[in-house]
């Protein structure tokens, strides 16, 4: 491809929270050199035409919705996945010794200068460590709601039914909890002669049209990234206070910070639930085969807005725990955190954050539903101005509702624990799908 024309009048002129000029209609020929007429959305237009995509994936138009307005809200502190600093691509380096990591970060950054590709942002990532378990700048183990992909070895090996989700929950080309494949990009046959992809069944087009297609979802996934900023000191200090003013109040000295920070995490700093031990006893591993609705269903031992159960309510949102479940398992990513600390520089403070990931097979119904429905919702489980105390986004103003037998106690005056500096939705695409990609060039 190497031509375009675009056109000027914008599309979404007077919807909320899009800017107008990030929408044009832009006519360019595909691979058969049909011109086909795309709406295109991006920084606001110039003189400068596109000449050419490599491939374009078009995720469902509502989380898209978001995403886009989300882009417009974002503060001038993002450092990467703005409108003002957009990224087409995240790559991670692992490297089990540091002299491997640094010698091919150093060749990534040769390749992208000879491709002209800017790199945006670059972030040092470690993992902190207690024992075996990863821990996160607030203190706590890190990576235990994990969910279990059904056929993979850890699912063999006796993992609790309530973890076990379907693989196509979180990869293209395998079924998910309904029995149903998720819908994975493809390509015409003719475009793959050789056959490195798999192909997909017989499917007609909307247009009425059909072609024998070969599927370059398989094996890939949908990635979500956010760079999390952790304010730790503010952790820390608002958890002292508080604990102080609350064992005050209550006349109960077991009202600690521990205890303050477990209640709103779900989870004491050791990795295990409230649910299985609300009095914090050392010594005990970190669980996830609890149940919030036939345990804990009135919030005694986890509070209905902890961070874990609304991120995971599990079977707590009905009167059905096995329907409750079930549903759950179709909300549920497959998340990875990593740590990163920026030292102090001259006019700049240290930094502490978590590097945010998680792979899911629809967006919408996943991660933005998580996030829009129990996250950010103030009417959660029946709460009344309430947000998740870890990453809701309280600016002085949050409120976190911690209930006892004889009534219950609010944490007031709640100010912000993570700022979000970057994030992006990006296509995780598999190895098959990479040969074909360099197959094209």
């Amino acid at each position: 491809m190497n031509s375009a024309r675009t056109a000027a009048a914008p599309l979404l002129d007077g919807l909320p929270g899009i800017d107008p000029t990030w929408s044009r209609r832009v006519d360019v020929p595909d691979a058969d050199q049909i011109v086909r007429t795309w709406h295109l959305l991006e920084r606001p237009a110039n003189s400068e035409s596109p000449i050419g995509t490599m491939i374009c994936l078009h995720g469902n138009p509502t989380w898209s919705y978001l995403w886009r307005r989300f882009l417009r809200l974002a503060p001038d502190g993002w450092r990467w996945g703005s409108d003002k600093r957009p990224v087409d691509m995240v790559v991670l380096c692992y490297a089990a010794q540091r002299r491997h990591l640094t010698s091919d970060v150093a060749a990534l950054r040769r390749e992208a200068a000879v491709a002209a590709i800017t790199i945006t942002s670059e972030l040092p990532l470690k993992v902190r460590r207690q024992g075996r378990r990863a821990v996160e700048h607030f203190g706590f183990v890190d990576g235990v709601s994990q969910p279990v992909v059904r056929g993979t070895a850890r699912a063999h090996a006796g993992a609790p039914a309530m973890n076990l989700v379907a693989p196509g929950e979180f990869l293209f080309g395998y079924r998910d909890e309904y029995g149903y494949y998720p819908v994975s990009p493809g390509v015409k046959a003719a475009h793959d002669p050789t056959g490195i992809l798999t192909p997909v069944r017989f499917r007609s087009g909307t247009d009425g049209t059909s072609d024998s297609l070969h599927d370059i979802g398989r094996n890939g996934s949908f990635l979500v990234v956010r760079q999390f900023e952790q304010h730790v000191a503010e952790f820390e200090t608002y958890c002292n206070e508080v604990a102080a003013q609350k064992a005050r109040e209550l006349g109960d000295p077991g009202v600690t910070p521990d205890w303050i920070a477990a209640k709103m995490m779900g989870r004491w700093k050791d990795g295990s639930s409230l649910v299985r031990n609300p009095e914090g006893r050392p010594g005990r591993k970190a669980d996830n085969d609890f149940s919030f609705g036939a345990e804990d269903p009135q919030g005694l031992r986890c509070p209905f807005g902890a961070h874990v159960r609304r991120t995971n309510p599990r079977d707590s949102l009905g009167d059905d725990h096995a329907t409750q479940t079930a549903i759950g398992k179709r909300h549920r990513i497959l998340r990875v955190g990593r740590t990163y600390e920026l030292p102090a520089t001259k006019g700049s403070p240290g930094e502490k954050g978590l590097l945010f990931m998680c792979l899911n097979a629809d967006i919408e119904r996943q991660y933005e539903f998580i996030q829009q429905t129990w996250v950010s919702s103030t009417s959660f489980h029946g709460l009344r101005q309430e947000k998740d105390p870890l990453i809701g986004g309280s600016d002085g103003n949050g409120r976190f509702t911690i209930p006892f037998w004889e009534g219950s106690t609010v944490l007031a005056g709640m100010p912000r624990f993570v700022t979000t500096r970057g994030g992006g939705y990006f296509f995780m695409p598999s190895r098959a799908a990479l040969r074909y990609l360099l197959s094209r060039l």
